[in-house]
């Protein structure tokens, strides 16, 4: 379930995963240091600065780009001001080239910039020669956890920083804290499991236990026709879908019980917004009522948009 422009414009870009990671690092950089000035200024002093060495500042002429062409290679990022010129190499899941940290070194080397450094942004830690240990290496959970921090008031820069911290969690580029509700969220998530194969049983339907992925959990059911279960980034609403969209047109059967019929380009779905109906507050009999009756009512009227003469085989 997509929601944030990272994500969405993802699945359009050619070029590699690693470089469209970095193409949208730089542009939310380049939008804070347009709206949010002392934000970016403050972001690129973590990313950049070691031991208080130098500094950027509110008053500095900043520029950001990306694929930077020298004689040496191709640095992923480069930051540049008066007085300062700095590489920074992006690597998500691929190894260092050939003597690249060393290489970026001996470009940086040729200006006249009174601070000059490479530096590493990755997604693991990297063991390093001498030679070719860059200024500094930051992971991306540290530029994570930065931008989570952040205080801004622009709503497109808030809009573009929380839609790249969602991007990165997406690419498991970023680490959660476990909190003690862990103790008790686990056991809870498999009692919702339980209430979602009571209500499938109940209509005397076949369950079937591949249902699990990284994104989202519940149960396939009547041939794998239909899926009933939570996506990991919604985790307030129960989903109900038909697989295979194609055998269903909503315009037969208009009088839904639940708000509407929905269509992420895969799957038609049903939801049910767990929270209006205060459903953590009711006793285990009453969640379990409330379960069921969605599972049934959402069965039933999915019947009444099947068009005319399609069978009901599974995938």
């Amino acid at each position: 379930m997509t929601k944030n422009i990272f994500s969405a414009l993802s699945k359009y870009d050619s070029a590699s995963p690693e470089n469209y990671l970095t193409e949208s690092f730089v542009f939310l950089l380049n939008n804070l240091l347009e709206r949010e000035h002392p934000i970016a200024i403050d972001i690129l002093n973590k990313l950049c600065v070691n031991n208080n060495e130098f500094s950027f500042c509110d008053n500095e002429e900043i520029s950001i780009s990306t694929q930077v062409i020298t004689d040496q290679g191709t640095p992923d990022i480069m930051i540049s001001s008066p007085d300062k010129l700095i590489y920074i190499e992006v690597k998500q899941d691929s190894p260092l080239g050939y003597k690249q940290v060393e290489r970026y070194k001996n470009a940086l080397s040729e200006s006249p910039a009174n601070f000059k450094y490479v530096i590493l942004l990755t997604r693991f830690a990297i063991e390093l020669e001498e030679k070719e240990k860059p200024y500094k290496h930051i992971l991306w959970h540290e530029a994570h956890n930065w931008l989570l921090k952040t205080n801004i008031q622009d709503h497109v820069s808030k809009y573009l920083r929380d839609s790249f911290i969602y991007f990165l969690k997406e690419k498991h580029m970023s680490i959660e804290k476990i909190d003690w509700e862990y103790i008790k969220g686990v056991p809870s998530l498999v009692n919702l499991l339980k209430m979602i194969e009571f209500g499938i049983e109940n209509l005397k339907l076949k369950i079937d236990n591949r249902a699990q992925g990284n994104t989202y959990i519940g149960r396939y059911f009547d041939g794998v026709q239909y899926w009933c279960g939570i996506w990991f980034d919604t985790p307030l609403i129960l989903r109900f879908e038909m697989e295979d969209k194609n055998k269903f047109d909503p315009g037969l059967f208009k009088e839904r019980t639940y708000d509407g019929v929905w269509d992420d380009g895969k799957v038609l779905y049903f939801n049910f917004e767990l929270e209006k109906i205060y459903f953590f507050s009711l006793d285990k009999d009453k969640q379990q009522e409330a379960i069921s009756k969605f599972i049934s009512t959402c069965y039933k009227e999915a019947q009444l948009m099947r068009k005319i003469n399609e069978t009901k085989s599974g995938k």
